[in-house]
């Protein structure tokens, strides 16, 4: 009994963890503080200046996967976005989805303050 609440307290705190990393992630951060932040990406794929990362946590929740992209323009971060995967009983690895290079935040907004 003690084993199994055990279990399911460990369970429950791996869920959104990686929600949880991505929001220390800002626009305008750099390669080293997306990878102190959320490791090294499961997927790494480049066109041109733009560069997209993409993390993915196996059993995030209850019967899916989480997932981010996290994309880049000139070394610095443009964008996040996150989808989820329902492959039971399988890696999140094997359901990482292809980058489509049309949705990538492609300009940088700085904020000055005044």
């Amino acid at each position: 009994m003690r084993i199994s609440i055990l279990a399911l307290c460990a369970a429950l705190a791996a869920c959104g963890s990686l929600e949880k990393k991505a929001s220390l992630i800002n626009v305008g951060d750099g390669k080293e503080q997306v990878q102190a932040a959320l490791g090294t990406p499961d997927d790494r794929q480049m066109k041109g200046d733009s560069e997209a990362w993409q993390y993915c946590q196996t059993g995030a929740g209850f019967g899916y996967h989480d997932y981010r992209i996290v994309w880049f323009k000139a070394g610095k971060v443009t964008g996040l976005n996150s989808y989820k995967g329902t492959r039971p009983g399988t890696s999140c690895m094997y359901a990482i989805r292809p980058i489509v290079w049309e949705e990538a935040p492609h300009a940088i907004i700085e904020i000055r303050n005044r």
